[in-house]
């Protein structure tokens, strides 16, 4: 019992150190008033830094609209109809950024054009940058209004803010 138990721990703690270095962009948004959370699977992002200082110089991102996971399979196929991100005609959602200024030594404040169901926004995100074992760890949170994208009509049980959390981990 104790050699089962023991494993277990080792293995709770094992999976944990790994998911430390994994990129992830998630959101949540309440629905009925309660919290829906969820994220996408499959994503890109690409940063560039200033090799001579190690600072911020640029960010972009693809995410496939496609990988969207809740939790909820027929949740998933429900927002990928045409009233909320019409993956038939928008198979990606990206951001650009157009600038970035330092606000502090980790963190940027970035200018960038998101592009959701064909619809482009400039937004302005927090961007902190750390340095975590020969990486560079890239953290932003923020809010959209999904409104501003046409994403899930005029509904009145689902907020317009979305909650958006980004980590992305890149080797020096």
């Amino acid at each position: 019992m104790r050699i089962g138990l023991l494993s277990f721990f080792i293995l709770c703690f094992s999976i944990t150190a790994v998911a430390q270095n994994t990129s992830s962009i998630d959101f949540k948004i309440k629905n009925f008033g309660i919290n829906v959370d969820g994220h996408f699977n499959t994503f890109s992002i690409t940063v560039e830094f200033d090799e001579a200082n190690s600072e911020l110089e640029s960010l972009s991102g693809t995410i496939k609209v496609s990988s969207i996971k809740t939790g909820i399979d027929n949740r998933d196929e429900h927002l990928k109809e045409e009233e909320y991100f019409d993956v038939t005609n928008h198979k990606q959602i990206t951001l650009k950024s157009e600038s970035i200024t330092k606000l502090s030594d980790n963190q940027y404040k970035v200018k960038a054009n998101l592009t959701i169901k064909g619809i482009t926004k400039e937004i302005n995100i927090k961007v902190n940058v750390a340095e975590v074992d020969n990486s560079y760890k890239i953290t932003s949170n923020f809010e959209l209004d999904r409104r501003d994208f046409k994403v899930g009509g005029g509904s009145f049980i689902m907020s317009d803010t979305v909650k958006i959390s980004v980590v992305h981990f890149q080797d020096f």
